[in-house]
């Protein structure tokens, strides 16, 4: 009976039976090792990301950095304050630009491409108190020859509003290029249009009944102005051609307390 157990344990001490159950515990170790890294691994990540999102509730570090850029680049500038805005115009400015391929000075049959832009433009126009008025009388009206309208510059522009479109020719790949270089002259060509004869004759008889009401506001309001004395304000700009103060029409009537006709 002794040599049977003794025989029993000698075959379950075997090289191979110890084999199999070193890698029974190797494979059930390592199984709950890594077990244990998921469900760790999990609950950090888990952990990490509601972290950093409530971090990024809290602290929302692109308004910071916006808010702050806004205000540093921010500059204030005192005027000598000698400007009285006048009158305002908007309008719906397009601008086209057309290029085509050329060599030795000849255009070739390589297509055209035009490029165009179409942006909400605000002009300003203001004249300088600084400059010389005359003020006369003609029995009940009073005669004003005020500093010339100047147009107020930069010339303000919607981006917000800007629309753009380009067609390139049929060999042609500059669409965006045209396009970019329209976009860089628009500032200049937005001055040129503000000063343009023909604008400043469309904005003349708003200013002047600009002026008429400053005049009454502030020429008026001293003892020896009274608003009884006089009945229209005319007003004349320096440099208005054939502009004559006797025969001009009133821009404003007192006592009225709106703007006179328009001619």
């Amino acid at each position: 009976m002794v040599e049977e157990e003794k025989e029993v344990l000698q075959k379950s001490t075997s090289p191979w039976g110890k084999v199999f159950w070193l890698f029974v515990i190797l494979v059930f170790s390592g199984l709950t090792v890594f077990l244990s890294f998921v469900w760790l691994g999990k609950q950090t990540i888990e952990s990490t990301t509601n972290a950093a999102v409530e971090l990024v509730k809290a602290f929302r570090p692109a308004e910071v950095v916006e808010t702050f850029e806004e205000w540093r680049d921010m500059e204030a500038t005192a005027t000598e304050g000698n400007i009285l805005e006048v009158a305002t115009a908007t309008a719906s400015e397009k601008f086209t630009r057309t290029t085509n391929f050329e060599m030795f000075g000849k255009t070739l049959p390589l297509g055209t491409t035009v490029s165009e832009i179409t942006v909400p433009a605000t002009y300003r126009y203001h004249i300088d108190l600084n400059h010389d008025w005359f003020v006369t009388t003609d029995g009940t009206r009073l005669l004003v020859l005020a500093p010339r309208i100047q147009p107020s510059f930069p010339v303000a522009f919607d981006t917000g509003g800007m629309q753009k479109k380009t067609n390139e020719g049929w060999a042609r790949w500059d669409g965006t290029e045209n396009l970019d270089e329209l976009e860089t002259t628009i500032t200049s060509k937005l001055a040129l249009r503000a000063a343009d004869q023909e604008v400043m004759e469309n904005i003349r008889d708003e200013s002047r009944i600009a002026v008429a009401k400053f005049v009454k506001s502030w020429l008026l309001s001293q003892e020896a102005w009274a608003d009884d004395k006089f009945e229209e304000i005319v007003i004349v700009f320096e440099g208005e051609k054939e502009a004559n103060l006797s025969n001009a029409e009133p821009a404003l009537k007192l006592g009225q307390e709106k703007e006179a006709p328009r001619p």
